[in-house]
């Protein structure tokens, strides 16, 4: 956001560091779609690509995005045959009299997906020698210069001191979190981490030779406060429902397979344990794990299987949820941490609950303020 007095809504230039989506599967490319047909609802000025985005290959993101009218950019990436550019090096935006310029250059030590049949191999370029050649004469023909670095925090940090031509370093792959905007030589650096927790938000104040006077950086949580789109949300829940169905399927499939399986241990369910823990189970079926299935519902969710891992007892294992069980098993139940119940009621073998099996879930993106002893404690019986 670019402003010499104040700032608007007509200032804002969205760009996006890479990694946004990937996948080998026909549903993962469906929302790779949905990605891109969101940027292109949100009027994106350039989305810089990472490795992932390449994991369908060349064809498919360069025909997506054409459709979605996303502009990718990638300085450094280009076909090993022709050494072209895969994607335009940079785009520029006008703002309020203000040209900025934003640049894509992806981390050359990255190792880039094999895709089949693709007609020519792609190939990653020194970013920080790219850069050296592409900038200085770029920074006169402009007053902002962006970099969209796809390469982490460390190597954006060299990049920055290597390049002082650099205004402002978007922070892709494995980015970190940099709650507020810090200054490194004559850029300065945002990093808004994985899984779209946050949105970065930099606010440019100019002197009259375009010079950068002030600045205001910080992460903007993406929670229930910010008002959703219509459009976007129609395209994710026509996605949940292909998924949704997708997944009834895979469940129908893995319990005709685990009926041919026999004397296999088995997951039997909360009300099973009830019948000797009346007491523990009066106590856990009033915290938030026995209502885990009901927050997926609510959200219209429930056919999500990256959701189902976390919000059911054994989701993906043959008699888990969506297995041969006939025992419901929504919900974080009793097996979630303590095992199969089957091996506790043959031989009297039971697994205390651990860190290590909470941090499945409550992993850094997902729970980023879980604390296993503060945490531990509120579960406890």
């Amino acid at each position: 956001m670019i402003d010499s007095m104040r700032a608007s809504f007509r200032d804002m230039v969205l760009v996006d560091g890479g990694d946004a989506f990937g996948g080998r599967s026909e549903l993962e490319k469906r929302k790779a779609e949905v990605v891109l047909r969101s940027m292109g609802i949100m009027g994106y000025d350039a989305f810089c690509i990472g490795e992932t985005e390449l994991e369908f290959g060349t064809e498919f993101l360069l025909d997506a995005a054409r459709e979605t009218k996303v502009p990718l950019v990638g300085a450094n990436l280009v076909y090993h045959r022709t050494g072209k550019t895969v994607v335009q090096p940079y785009v520029i935006a006008k703002r309020s009299k203000v040209k900025v310029a934003i640049v894509g250059l992806i981390d050359n030590a990255l190792l880039l997906p094999e895709t089949e049949g693709q007609s020519d191999s792609l190939v990653v370029l020194d970013p920080i020698e790219t850069a050296r050649k592409l900038i200085p004469p770029l920074k006169k023909k402009v007053d902002i210069v962006v970099v969209l670095a796809h390469m982490g925090l460390a190597k954006s940090t060299k990049l920055a001191n290597e390049v002082p031509e650099i205004d402002v370093l978007v922070i892709g792959h494995n980015p970190g979190v940099l709650m507020e905007t810090r200054k490194e030589a004559n850029a300065l650096l945002m990093a808004s981490g994985n899984k779209g927790q946050y949105v970065g938000r930099l606010i440019l104040k100019l002197a009259d030779k375009k010079a950068i006077k002030s600045f205001d950086g910080t992460l903007v949580p993406l929670d229930g406060r910010i008002k959703q789109s219509k459009l976007v949300e129609a395209l994710i829940q026509e996605y949940n429902q292909q998924e949704k169905k997708l997944t009834e399927e895979r469940m129908r499939q893995e319990r005709e397979a685990s009926l041919s399986r026999a004397g296999e241990d088995r997951y039997l369910g909360q009300e099973t344990c009830r019948r000797c823990h009346e007491e523990v189970y009066d106590k856990v079926s009033k915290m938030d794990h026995a209502r885990a299935y009901d927050s997926l519902v609510k959200d219209n969710r429930e056919g999500l299987a990256e959701c189902l891992v976390c919000h059911t007892t054994g989701y993906g294992e043959p008699t888990g949820f969506g297995g041969s069980s006939s025992v419901d098993l929504k919900n974080v139940q009793c097996e979630s941490c303590h095992g199969m119940g089957s091996k506790h009621t043959r031989d009297g073998s039971y697994k205390q609950a651990s860190e290590k099996k909470c941090l499945v879930c409550h992993n850094t993106e997902q729970s980023p303020d879980f604390s296993y002893k503060t945490y531990s404690k509120k579960i406890s019986h």
